[in-house]
């Protein structure tokens, strides 16, 4: 295998020694990283500030939100562990982690749910909670009873919320789908990436087509509501041929949703990549045919295409959502609830309060620390601006309609030419009022949206995620 070096790297550029942010986070970790903003187009860049002033903006936006306290929340807690590190996976994650470990961030996430709630006042009422960034599947029921608990003791969560969480299917069982739905969980992520025994090797994760059946099935068994089944397109050895073999043996299996993800080869963001052979890697050519291939299948067999790489069921809540108008991408996902500030528990959390984006500190023993200290442990904040706010609907509207009105551009004219410059090759549909997103565009709907961007405001992205 050719160990592959960023400027022979056929799939992106070397970014300049700024954005190089390899590093050891914690004492004893294997090799981590301190993770870019957030991969979801809705974040945009962000200034660095320090730790007293990030902190001051968050309280005083916590502060703002409590004088509301009818307004609902949503929360997404990050859950950094998976049982091993995937080459193809780009998130700060830490493996195989002993159970100590991981108890004592249980601790400091119910810490750290005391702490906000002692700022924005408690029994306010939640939409919607998430549990990923790793997976869920690493904590132990007693963990995750612990967790849910320390939020109902904070805040009121009704029968109807939106409760999901990511998991990896190498790591449940019947007994730990049965705890999730009891706890209330109605939604369960479950990484797969590709179903192809070579692909598998070259990505150094192993499951076969027989355990992802079994899995769905002890969910279903179990409650749960919907099953949402993650691929990815552009690993390694992946074929036409292998790729739409594991497209038709996921359709079979009956998830209520699909997502495909894309492979962006970056090690020098992450550097569990560098173990990737980029020699073996699809062509940007053929990763375009496995997408058009995909879309084609997941339609044909009752699928719709939300946004750039959801495919729900017709009878899907997001579809009725599309229909009605109310479709949203928030901080988590595609969700058909209504907008609600989104506050982030955990290491490298993102959330954001009335337009204004806050991060928790990346390194696993900051963040302990400023919560043992009853410091609340968000490291950067970028305030709202007039601007910053209309573009981030702006990349909404794109990201749920397919297409932006020139009325919502007013002020934007330098993203809303930009983007139109885009007809040149295809991706849209310049009209008198608006521009609409073409088929081809769909498929480049996440670099579209970074069009809408003031120039340098957008990092860089992390894309590759295992979903697991």
């Amino acid at each position: 295998m050719r160990t592959p070096s960023p400027t022979d790297d056929p799939h992106g550029d070397r970014p300049s020694p700024s954005v190089l942010k390899i590093a050891n986070l914690d004492a004893g970790a294997s090799m981590c990283w301190q993770p870019s903003p957030a991969s979801n187009p809705l974040v945009q860049g962000m200034p660095l500030g320090g730790n007293p002033s990030a902190r001051a903006l968050y309280e005083a936006a916590l502060r703002g939100l409590a004088d509301r306290p009818d307004e609902p929340l949503a929360v997404s807690a990050r859950v950094p562990f998976c049982a091993a590190h995937c080459f193809c996976c780009d998130r700060d994650i830490r493996a195989a982690q002993p159970d100590e470990v991981i108890d004592d961030y249980v601790a400091g996430l119910v810490e750290e749910i005391r702490e906000v709630a002692q700022v924005l006042g408690g029994r306010r009422e939640l939409l919607q909670f998430h549990l990923g960034g790793g997976t869920a599947s690493e904590l132990t029921g007693s963990q995750l009873a612990r967790l849910v608990q320390a939020m109902q003791s904070q805040w009121r969560m009704p029968a109807d919320i939106d409760m999901s969480c990511e998991c990896d299917p190498r790591r449940v069982s019947q007994t730990m789908f049965e705890v999730l739905r009891g706890l209330g969980f109605r939604r369960v992520s479950l990484g797969v990436l590709d179903l192809d025994p070579n692909v598998q090797q070259a990505i150094g994760r192993r499951q076969s087509a027989a355990l992802i059946d079994d899995v769905c099935e002890l969910a279903r068994s179990a409650g749960i509501e919907y099953i949402n089944l993650d691929l990815m397109i552009g690993l390694p050895r992946q074929t036409m041929a292998s790729w739409c073999a594991t497209v038709d043996r996921l359709i079979a299996m009956g998830p209520e949703r699909i997502r495909l993800a894309r492979y962006r080869h970056q090690p020098w963001h992450a550097p569990a990549q560098v173990a990737i052979d980029t020699e073996s890697l699809p062509s940007p050519a053929l990763m375009a045919e496995l997408a058009r291939a995909s879309a084609e299948m997941l339609r044909n067999a009752g699928y719709r295409w939300i946004g750039a790489d959801q495919f729900v069921l017709e009878h899907d809540e997001l579809s009725r959502a599309m229909d009605d108008g109310r479709l949203r991408r928030s901080l988590i996902s595609y969700t058909a609830a209504p907008a609600t500030p989104m506050i982030g528990l955990g290491v490298g959390a993102v959330g954001e309060i009335d337009g204004a984006m806050f991060w928790n500190d990346g390194s696993q023993a900051a963040w302990r620390n400023a919560l043992r200290h009853l410091h609340l442990p968000v490291s950067q904040a970028r305030p709202a601006t007039p601007e910053s706010v209309q573009r981030r609907a702006a990349v909404e509207r794109l990201l749920c309609t397919l297409e932006l009105a020139a009325a919502d551009a007013v002020g934007l004219e330098d993203g809303y030419g930009r983007l139109a410059a885009r007809e040149a090759e295809g991706l849209v549909r310049v009209l008198d009022d608006r521009i609409v997103v073409t088929e081809a565009g769909r498929h480049a709907l996440h670099a579209l949206c970074t069009d809408l961007d003031e120039p340098g405001a957008q990092p860089e992205g992390r894309s590759a995620r295992c979903g697991c």
